[in-house]
């Protein structure tokens, strides 16, 4: 027979007698993670390029308010289906959210024109583009 090294070892352990059992110590319960700790934690694992991004203060804390939201909505963070779906069912609402208020480009109206042969608002009685529209 061979001698195969990618078999798996099997572990045998010794089974104690009932009378040679140490008392259970009582165990701590452990501390619940927070979201942002574990957050913290995942940042390490990620590539470079998304890890720069997330240095950034603005970025970092946004991430983590979408994050708390899924989780109040009890999306499962394990099941990258389920994360995909939240996102897909609120994709309008966050766009909003980042967008910030819209920016509209103003715009004379007709009122505020001035025609090159109207004559001078200054009250000279001359031809706008004689008098004060001469340089423009």
């Amino acid at each position: 027979m061979f001698w195969n090294i990618f078999k798996k070892k099997e572990k045998t352990e010794p089974v104690a007698a009932p009378e040679q059992t140490a008392p259970a110590k009582t165990e701590k319960p452990k501390k619940e993670e927070t979201l942002e700790e574990r957050i913290e934690r995942e940042l390490l694992s990620l590539p470079g390029p998304m890890r720069q991004q997330m240095a950034n203060p603005a970025v970092k804390a946004r991430f983590i308010e979408i994050a708390k939201r899924m989780e109040k909505d009890g999306v499962d963070f394990k099941n990258a289906k389920a994360m995909k779906k939240w996102i897909k069912e609120h994709e309008a609402e966050l766009k909003q959210e980042t967008a910030g208020p819209k920016i509209e480009t103003v715009r004379k109206t007709d009122e505020e024109r001035i025609g090159r042969n109207a004559p001078c608002p200054c009250g000279s009685g001359k031809k706008y583009k004689k008098c004060c529209g001469a340089g423009k």
